[in-house]
């Protein structure tokens, strides 16, 4: 059984409600334990489904790339939020430890295949959209991506935004939301990490839950800039951010 208390949210002398899941998965709020005279004389419990609080469920794709080709259509979209300031993966065939130690270029054999997907998708009309969250300068792991990938990428078809909250305080929410993707607008995935940024899996997001995302992703994706434009700008500013020698 998980049970959460959140008691920032309590009165001095009374306890929090409480979230319990059930056998079934769904959980359980119920009233305070502490007898109060403001409140009726036994405690309330309303059941919901767990994808309405998606942040304390287990893993529940267990294989994301079958999943996302079951959601996807053709003609359609996704849009992946991407907040963390570096990621520690392996599907990078070791061009970020390239990078930091200052060799020319990638040579990931992984590349190629992943933009010869983009130019495939773009040739049937699919859509994949990729906002990512800045703030402020950037990690050895953001100007990799921005130079060694993004570029290419977006060549190959990929819509990519960036949306600094150093100068969209407002976006600063999204970092407290957290990785996650949309899918064909109506769909929505929670990509979970451990502490050293390792990718753990994914979580589904149904329900009323979903649309807050939903409408979260599409407002930053307004208020991003194109990563040609976004990229231009910045190495006007930053030109170490570029390496001065790529691969072909």
């Amino acid at each position: 059984m998980t049970k959460v208390l959140r008691d920032f949210s309590c009165r001095i002398g009374n306890t929090c409600p409480r979230i319990e899941q059930n056998v079934e998965g769904s959980y359980d709020i119920v009233g305070t334990n502490v007898p109060d005279g403001e409140l009726p004389g036994h405690e309330r419990k309303i059941r919901v489904p767990a994808t309405m609080l998606p942040e304390l469920a287990g893993l529940d794709i267990p294989d994301f790339n079958a999943w996302l080709e079951q959601h996807r259509k053709a003609p359609g979209d996704i849009l992946r939020v991407q907040t963390l300031d570096s990621y520690e993966v392996e599907s990078d065939g070791g061009d970020f430890a390239a990078y930091v130690q200052g060799r020319p270029g990638p040579t990931s054999p992984d590349r190629e295949p992943f933009f010869q997907q983009l130019r495939d998708e773009r040739a049937k009309g699919m859509t994949w959209r990729d906002l990512t969250v800045v703030n402020g300068p950037l990690t050895d792991y953001q100007r990799y991506g921005f130079d060694w990938v993004c570029e290419d990428a977006v060549a190959a078809g990929q819509d990519i935004r960036i949306l600094d909250v150093a100068a969209q305080p407002a976006a600063a929410v999204l970092l407290r939301l957290g990785d996650f993707w949309v899918v064909e607008g109506d769909h929505v995935v929670l990509v979970q990490y451990d502490g050293e940024n390792r990718h753990l899996g994914e979580v589904a997001v149904e329900d009323q839950a979903k649309h807050g995302y939903v409408a979260a992703a599409e407002m930053a994706w307004q208020l991003a800039t194109p990563f040609a434009t976004w990229w231009a700008t910045a190495l006007e500013t930053h030109p170490e951010y570029r390496r001065t020698q790529r691969a072909a």
